[in-house]
């Protein structure tokens, strides 16, 4: 049992000095951010950010540039590829199916709750 008995040794003055030294330089540095911000209160406003409309710009230009990256499926149905139009075609199909499942289940429960209420 010995064997697994570790004990550390920890200076507590050395980490209050660390503590102390990263305090005054926390401190030093709000400091300054102050007194950048009295010379530029734009500055103060946004934390040195680039305005709302920079950001927007940005933002449109790096969506823009992964765009370029995508590769499209051809329009025309290929050997491999059946097709933009084929797979639009399945998609509006399949979303027509459940849609008049899913009414049909809706009408049959509304149906059903106005027979247990009796509102007919």
């Amino acid at each position: 049992m010995a064997k697994n008995d570790v004990r550390l040794d920890v200076n507590v003055e050395e980490s209050a000095v660390e503590n102390q030294k990263s305090l005054a330089t926390q401190t030093k540095n709000s400091k300054a951010l102050k007194s950048n911000s009295a010379k530029n209160p734009k500055a103060a406003r946004n934390n040195g950010q680039p305005n709302v409309f920079q950001r927007m710009a940005k933002g449109f230009r790096e969506m823009i540039s992964e765009l370029k990256k995508v590769d499209w499926p051809r329009m025309k149905r290929t050997k491999n590829n059946p097709g933009v139009l084929a797979n639009t075609g399945t998609v509006i199909f399949v979303v027509l199916f459940f849609l008049v499942i899913i009414t049909a289940f809706d009408s049959g429960l509304l149906a059903l709750l106005r027979l247990l209420v009796g509102l007919e």
